[in-house]
């Protein structure tokens, strides 16, 4: 069945459809009560949750078959692995094909399907023919993860996310009979490591080990309405649910058998933002954002690690859209942008992935223009647009002299 917390935040939304869209009147976080020039601090690092694990091989000994190769060509143009870039693909919520130092991998796993189809031009089956090296699990619920089971049981692509997580894939790829033995970097359980720990994973050889936050998922709190929270109001793209309508009693099922997933506001596999390195560019990707207002719970030590990754952080993927938005606006996802203090902000969830939930992207374009600019050193802000911006390609020169100096206010740790 469709998990409680989903179906609270889509009749939360459907109680202010219709509503014209508000730019004024949004939260934003202040000054005063989080500090976007955070004093130094020291992260909480711990170690890796899965012990005695070897690290995948390095890009120069991996080798993709013609069928592969044609594929990547024809989906993600040619070049798609040019270790001298960081390359971004997105194709709806929050996931993305990446490829960095030569490697391909996927954050997040989920075709867009349910009320309507094809709207994203990847499906789960170019998804698989890509032969994706890992996939990075960001929590585990069925927008994030419910393509999980198919890729990796199809193709042997390492999981990387929670215990629970890996369990459901596991169960995904049993229920489609399908062969590929694949292997999971379990990042930890339902209760270890803590909140707002990290660990330093090396995931490949020949790259730097990933910084992985475990944090909390997006939340609803009645406290913020109390304390003078102002909910996020908006318009919905309902056309384009009319436009792309499913048609398919085969989508539509696959879509009811994805919905058993992780459900609820604080997921089983964890909650989990990923920090890369590759030359002198670094990314933070992370596919919700969790009230870390101070005095919420573990606050300051997700804040201090945001604030402190290795080599700062020069572009930020992440989401715009969550639970929170019903009592607190744009408070929460600000804050991951005001503590991540990144050179380029490349905001996302806010496509028209579900009815009501999924906004659409104008729908949170005024909003959230406002929300960075009233930061005190604003990212450039490269927004999303749906589908427009669907496999349109994002490349980051990993050396260029850009990524060297840390964004004004920004108190990362030194490499």
């Amino acid at each position: 069945m469709i998990p409680h917390a989903k179906a609270l935040l889509a009749a939360s939304f459907i109680l202010i459809l219709g509503t014209a869209c508000r730019s004024s009147g949004v939260e934003s976080a202040s000054a005063s009560n989080n500090s976007t020039s955070t004093p130094p601090c020291t992260p909480q690092i711990v170690p890796m949750f899965t012990a005695n694990w070897t690290p995948l091989p390095a890009a120069n000994r991996v080798t993709v078959s013609a069928e592969v190769q044609a594929a990547r060509d024809r989906l993600l143009g040619v070049n798609s692995t040019d270790p001298t870039q960081v390359k971004l693909w997105w194709y709806g919520v929050a996931s993305f094909v990446a490829s960095a130092g030569g490697h391909l991998f996927l954050f997040d796993a989920w075709e867009i399907v349910g009320a309507h189809e094809n709207y994203s031009p990847m499906s789960r089956e170019d998804l698989a023919a890509l032969k994706p090296e890992a996939i990075f699990i960001g929590h585990g619920h069925f927008d994030h993860a419910g393509d999980l089971g198919y890729v990796a049981g199809r193709t042997g692509a390492l999981v990387v996310g929670g215990e629970a997580t890996c369990a459901t894939a596991r169960q995904q790829a049993m229920r489609d009979n399908l062969q590929a033995a694949f292997s999971c970097l379990v990042l930890g359980n339902a209760t270890t490591p803590e909140i707002g720990t990290v660990q330093r994973v090396q995931v490949w050889e020949d790259l730097p080990p990933l910084s992985v936050l475990r944090h909390t998922h997006s939340n609803q709190d009645a406290t913020d309405l109390a304390a003078g929270g102002t909910p996020l109001i908006f318009t919905p793209e309902f056309l384009v649910y009319l436009q792309n309508l499913n048609t398919s009693p085969m989508e539509y099922q696959w879509f009811l058998e994805s919905l058993d997933d992780e459900s609820g506001n604080t997921p089983a596999g964890g909650t989990w933002a990923y920090h890369l390195q590759v030359g002198s560019f670094t990314l933070l990707w992370h596919d919700s954002a969790g009230p870390i207002a101070d005095g919420k719970l573990k606050a300051k030590e997700i804040q201090c690690a945001l604030n402190t990754f290795p080599q700062c952080v020069d572009v930020q993927v992440g989401t715009i859209v969550g639970f929170g938005a019903v009592t607190s606006g744009l408070r929460d996802v600000g804050l991951y942008v005001r503590n991540a203090h990144p050179k380029v902000s490349l905001p996302n969830h806010h496509d028209a992935w579900a009815p009501g939930v999924g906004p659409g992207d104008e729908s949170y374009e005024p909003q959230w223009r406002a929300e960075v600019a009233s930061m005190p050193n604003p990212p450039q802000l490269d927004y999303l647009k749906d589908p427009e911006d669907y496999l349109r390609v994002r490349s980051y020169a990993v050396n260029d002299p850009v990524w060297i100096a840390p964004m004004a206010g920004s108190s990362c740790a030194a490499p």
